[in-house]
């Protein structure tokens, strides 16, 4: 990750580079430029220039930068959608289940309810206070099998949560291959 970081301001600072130089230079022969905005005019001027010029030097140098900034485009945006944190449900969903995994919860189910106004979550109150829809996200069928009175415990770390209820104890297991693929 921290190699594409690299690449990815080092593409920046390049593509920068040389759209300065095309600006700077674009200004020389007599275009109108601006450091703020008008960027995709540049590269209309550039083309201008390349159709225009007598010198096949002066040809070859703008469609190089021309080429070049826009190969620098393309590769800043598939690097940055490949590597961001957004680029991939599975990262997301990781990283969820390793905050689960560090979570815990112990009480006694006061009510249960779908939480409509916070996205429909499926929510346990506990007697102590507590509101807990962390655990009904990752559990499936939880929700459905807890009843108010059930006393519900989960210990940091533990990927199992046990539900007690009258005297004898359910275990659900959530399994980190269902969130983590890798």
């Amino acid at each position: 990750m921290d190699n594409f970081n690299v690449i990815l301001v080092t593409l920046l600072a390049l593509a920068n580079l040389l759209w300065i130089w095309l600006k700077l230079d674009l200004n020389k022969k007599g275009y109108e430029v601006s450091f703020f905005w008008g960027h995709l005019k540049d590269l209309q001027n550039a083309v201008s220039v390349i159709k225009l010029a007598d010198n096949p030097g002066t040809r070859i140098k703008y469609r190089g930068v021309l080429i070049s900034i826009i190969v620098a485009i393309i590769l800043i945006f598939i690097l940055f959608f490949s590597t961001s944190e957004f680029s991939s449900f599975e990262s997301h969903s990781c990283k969820r289940y390793n905050d689960y995994l560090s979570y815990g919860v112990n009480g006694v189910i006061a009510t249960k309810y779908i939480d409509k106004e916070n996205h429909a979550y499926k929510t346990l109150n506990l007697t102590n206070g507590q509101v807990e829809n962390e655990v009904t996200y990752f559990v499936d069928g939880l929700y459905q099998f807890v009843n108010p009175s059930d006393s519900i415990n989960k210990i940091p770390g533990s990927s199992e949560i046990l539900v007690y209820r009258n005297g004898e104890v359910t275990t659900f297991d959530v399994d980190r291959i269902n969130f983590c693929k890798e």
